[in-house]
């Protein structure tokens, strides 16, 4: 889709979600029928493989989605077509009137507050790339990824490059006054490489995701780092059963501070089912941690100013110096707790960890015997009770330094309400949030831990 493809797009889905809206009005009247929710969505995608310099596959096109939630009084009825047909949807949404009566009632389900839908100006988060990439950009693109792996010492093969761009037009409307009308672009590309020496082999990659195409990691970037990742566990050993200091590069860190919104998701709230329930304005963290949640940050993965239930979306910090200050809830989710809404209604958006004061360098240098880790292998993480148990890669730290001892396949075991406590930060948190978890953290270093080896 063009820009011009955009405009066509609201020109179809404007007198269309009137049109509904009109018909929930007048033929919903006899069943009951207060309110009702649109939202239409056009999403256009294309997904390319390069396989030795050729093209393995290229697939795309465009789909079209319309959403329609129905309220009668308590209860509220949902459904999606994947059509713009009005005929259609229309015929759709008197079967779903006729049903609603057996659907039970949920009070915290209803729209939000007409005199709480923010209907202000809105920034220009800049989400749409407007100079985007035709496909054999995209193709050498991926080109470029997959020779600069092979060039790497020890890299065998190169089991897969993909890149992906998809762009997505939403028009959201309700009849408690909510309008949004949002056009995003999204661009993905990761590689796989195969490395081996005398030892056998090993499997890594790398990704990159962007808004803006120029903004994605440069090619030869992204290729070369995911066979050095793969090189990089060559060779691996498993470390010693026993208590470590553990150090945890960016990626690594992203993936642990993700627990954190685990343990205060709403829901998990709500259904008694995290350590942390009845926690606001205790100390639950080290005092060196500060997370904070900026969905206003210009061409974030994550971005927004308004939420999809109409709650303007502002930064907030959840975890403040240690300690809590809000759950990450939905609208309902919010009702439920006794809460205000916070704009989060799809979830959290670009989140922070803020920087420590020392240097990653600084914060090894005590450690004589310790493990940086680069990365975990699925394993479980139980914020009903803080278990956290999961598989995780490499290098030794000896003498205060990084070495190139790589180990791999052992547990990182230990619970997260004494993990927590035990975190120290470096000062190098990225300023963008990492692709994978909208979340930036810096190298983080946690003490005593249980690591299960040999």
């Amino acid at each position: 889709m063009s820009d011009k493809q955009k405009q066509e797009f609201l020109r179809q889905a404007r007198p269309l979600a009137k049109s509904l809206m009109h018909h929930a009005k007048t033929a919903g009247a006899k069943y009951g029928i207060t309110d009702v929710k649109i939202a239409i969505h056009a999403n256009t995608e294309r997904d390319t493989e390069i396989e030795r310099g050729a093209v393995a596959k290229s697939v795309g096109g465009t789909t079209h989605s319309v959403s329609i939630t129905l309220y009668a009084g308590n209860r509220k009825l949902s459904f999606t077509k994947n059509t713009l047909g009005e005929t259609a949807l229309k015929n759709a949404m008197t079967e779903n009137m006729k049903a609603i009566h057996l659907v039970p009632e949920t009070p915290d389900a209803r729209l939000l507050e007409k005199e709480k839908v923010y209907t202000g100006p809105q920034p220009n988060l800049n989400l749409y790339d407007i100079t985007q990439p035709d496909n054999d950009k995209l193709i050498s693109y991926a080109r470029e990824v997959e020779a600069a792996a092979l060039e790497v010492p020890g890299a065998k093969a190169v089991r897969s490059v993909s890149i992906s761009k998809n762009e997505s037009h939403s028009l959201i409307a309700a009849t408690n006054g909510l309008r949004l009308e949002n056009s995003k672009t999204l661009y993905q590309a990761g590689a796989t490489v195969v490395a081996e020496d005398e030892n056998g082999m090993q499997i890594d990659g790398e990704y990159s995701v962007a808004r803006h195409f120029c903004d994605m990691a440069a090619p030869k970037t992204l290729g070369r780092k995911a066979a050095l990742n793969a090189v990089a566990k060559l060779g691996a050993d498993l470390p010693d059963t026993g208590e470590y200091s553990i150090v945890l590069d960016h990626d690594a860190a992203q993936s642990f501070f993700n627990s954190v919104f685990q343990a205060i998701d709403g829901t998990a709230v709500h259904r008694d089912a995290t350590f942390l329930k009845g926690k606001i304005g205790q100390r639950v963290m080290s005092a060196e941690v500060t997370i904070t949640d900026n969905p206003l940050l210009r061409k974030g993965v994550s971005s927004q100013s308004v939420d999809s239930a109409g709650v303007k979306s502002e930064e907030i910090t959840f975890i403040e110096n240690g300690i809590l200050k809000h759950f990450n809830a939905s609208l309902t989710e919010s009702r439920k707790l006794g809460l205000e809404p916070i704009g989060r209604e799809n979830g959290r958006t670009n989140s922070r960890v803020k920087p420590g004061i020392e240097t990653p360098d600084e914060l090894i240098s005590d450690i004589k015997d310790g493990i940086y880790i680069q990365g975990f292998n699925g394993g479980k993480v139980d914020v009903n009770n803080g278990t956290y148990s999961r598989q995780a890669y490499g290098k030794r730290i000896r003498n205060g330094k990084i070495t190139d001892e790589a180990v791999d396949g052992f547990v990182v075991s230990g619970n997260l309400k004494e993990m927590f406590m035990n975190i120290s930060l470096a000062d190098d948190t990225p300023p963008q949030p990492g692709s994978k978890y909208s979340l930036a953290a810096p190298t983080t270093r946690i003490d005593k831990v249980m690591i299960a080896g040999r």
